[in-house]
């Protein structure tokens, strides 16, 4: 019988967990190192979308990680960001429950910071186990960060270990948001979510990199963290360092999260009853 972990997923073979580790490093390495040589140097961008950004240091950075990947795992699923879009992201997720090993990658987490210099962006590689985050590395060359954590990796920050918060309170927390592409749609709840968030806690914070603010919660840096409209590649890494650091991760009513329809919320676990109240109780807008 497969050994369970606590959240009841399939226990992942910790060898080739720890071979994973070693070239998810390694990729994010090196795609941390494409990442810098275009930092403040980028003459032009893309737009996806009025507010949905891509860079040639995305691309770059996707291929170089991907090739790392495919190099060592080549029977291992891989989603990427600008590979497969959202679409193809919808088209692979009734593959995912089913697949051993899936990546789940971020060439480019925060690329709009990125365009405009600020140095809040990071490489996030994420390894699901059958549907299931075991894995994540991300990392944030010009903060000089590295967070690693997964299912038997305990959750580090540059090799030294990090753990959630102990606060116990809404009214004491540090929480952090984040606005979707298709947020001039939906300004009403956006603002809505955020007039309550301000009121309740010590005071609200917006990094624009998906990741990072789950491992900044890891880190115990924020107490709770709360986003709609994510996307797998969003959030997979993080997710994996945040239960490895002792966090609590769901959907917006308290249920088990969906990579694939992402309404994220991330919390010390203490405090994660207060946030579900706060994005789904009454008076809260709905998503």
């Amino acid at each position: 019988m497969a050994e369970l972990t606590s959240t009841g997923a399939v226990q992942p073979p910790m060898d080739a967990l720890t071979a994973r580790l070693k070239i998810a490093l390694r990729a994010a390495e090196q795609a941390g190192a494409v990442l810098m040589r275009h930092y403040g140097k980028l003459e032009r961008f893309e737009e996806k979308g009025p507010v949905d950004l891509v860079t040639i240091a995305d691309r770059e950075s996707e291929a170089t990680v991907l090739s790392e990947l495919r190099a060592a795992f080549p029977q291992d699923l891989i989603l990427a960001e600008e590979a497969d879009g959202r679409d193809g992201a919808q088209a692979l997720r009734p593959k995912v429950p089913a697949a051993p090993w899936c990546w789940v990658v971020d060439p480019l987490d925060g690329t709009t910071n990125f365009a405009h210099t600020h140095p809040n962006f990071n490489v996030s590689i994420g390894l699901l186990h059958y549907g299931t985050p075991v894995l994540g590395v991300v990392l944030a060359p010009a903060r000089r960060e590295l967070f690693v954590g997964g299912v038997g990796v305990p959750a580090t920050c540059n090799g030294q270990p990090i753990h959630v918060s102990a606060v116990t309170s809404m009214s004491k927390a540090l929480v952090a948001t984040g606005f979707p592409y298709d947020r001039r749609e939906r300004l009403p709840q956006i603002l809505a979510w955020l007039g309550r968030a301000l009121e309740r806690s010590h005071c609200v914070r917006r990094g624009g990199a998906a990741a990072l603010d789950l491992c900044d919660v890891a880190a115990g840096r924020l107490d709770a963290y709360y986003e709609p409209g994510l996307q797998p590649w969003d959030v997979a890494g993080g997710a994996a360092i945040l239960r490895a650091a002792g966090g609590t991760l769901s959907d917006f009513d308290g249920s088990p999260v969906d990579l694939f329809a992402c309404r994220t919320l991330a919390s010390n676990g203490a405090i994660h009853g207060e946030l579900v109240e706060l994005v789904s109780g009454p008076g809260a807008p709905a998503w």
